[in-house]
């Protein structure tokens, strides 16, 4: 008996489109796949965000650890153009 092995689209599908974001999610699902993995953090008033490093250097135009960043200043960080041009 063959068994299908499950898929699970890490971080969305962060091979083509920003990791851990709407966009990189739906995507994986129009792929097809079981499921999709993401990584929830604190922001420093307690707000969950979608962030898989412990900072927003790596994914953002921002710096700093997310629990050192509240939400206001977390939702102005632009986490797409960093991967392309036409996710800014």
């Amino acid at each position: 008996m063959r068994v299908r092995p499950i898929v699970i689209g890490h971080r969305g599908f962060s091979a083509r489109y920003p990791e851990n974001t709407l966009l990189s999610f739906r995507k994986a699902v129009e792929l097809g796949v079981d499921g999709v993995e993401l990584d929830v953090r604190l922001s420093k008033d307690g707000m969950a965000v979608l962030m898989h490093d412990a900072t927003v250097d790596r994914t953002t135009n921002g710096i700093g650890a997310v629990a050192d960043l509240t939400w206001e200043q977390l939702r102005t960080l632009d986490a797409g153009s960093w991967k392309a041009e036409e996710f800014a």
